[in-house]
This record gives structure tokens, sequence and C-alpha cells, in this order.
């Protein structure tokens, strides 16, 4: 199983529970959002997604930060420094959106699948 080739758990869900809080869960990806599935429901495929929406927000955040950490200390080096933080600032933004769509795309079509490369990391729902 490659890194973006994820598990599916879906079986161990029920297909109504899963039915009705797709929508549920797939507002558990937007960043800081996995809150409202994690606390809001009782649902286990809801909960999923919150933990995977919660791997996601701290993904995020560490992202944010290795940007700017990248970016000052290259941006020093005049031009080229700040195309390289800027390019490595859009490419780890466009790793976070993806992962972001590929949540929600799961969600939303009643699959409960890891993130690819950091969704098992953490299991906390």
């Amino acid at each position: 199983m490659g890194s973006l080739d994820t598990r599916d758990v879906s079986g161990q869900f029920d297909s109504d529970d899963i039915r009705k809080n797709s929508p549920l869960a797939a507002i558990g990806y937007i960043p800081v959002l996995f809150l409202i599935p994690a606390f809001a429901t009782q649902s286990p495929f809801a909960k999923f997604h919150a933990n995977q929406g919660l791997i996601l927000t701290i993904y995020s955040i560490i992202t944010f930060i290795a940007a700017k950490i990248i970016g000052w200390v290259i941006g020093w080096i005049p031009v080229i420094g700040w195309i390289v933080s800027g390019l490595i600032s859009i490419v780890l933004g466009l790793s976070v959106l993806a992962l972001i769509i590929i949540g929600i795309v799961n969600a939303v079509g009643g699959k409960a699948k890891e993130l690819p490369v950091i969704g098992g990391i953490l299991k906390v729902f």
C-alpha cells in the first residue's frame, strides 16, 4: 500500500450512520472545524473524519510555521531566497489544500479512508 493509497475502513461503519452524517463529517476537514463533528454528534463515522480533520489542522499549523521559518532563513538571500521561499510556501499550502479536498471527497462519498501520508499519525476521537 503506497502513501497515497490509504487504508479504507468504511466497512466498520453503519451505512445509515454514513448516509446521515457524511455532510457533518466533511465539515471537519476545514481546519479547526473538526471540533464540530468531534463534539456535536455521537456518530462514529463523523468522529473518524473529525480525527482526520484534527491531524490535518495540526499539519496545516506545522506547515505554516515551517514556511515562515524557511522564508526567514533563506529569505535573506536576495532574489533567489525570496523565490525559493515563496515556492516552498506555495507547495506547502497546496499540500494542505489537496488534503482538505481529499478528505471532503472521501467524507461526502461515504468513505472512511485515512488521509495520505499523515492520516495514520494520531487517533484522538
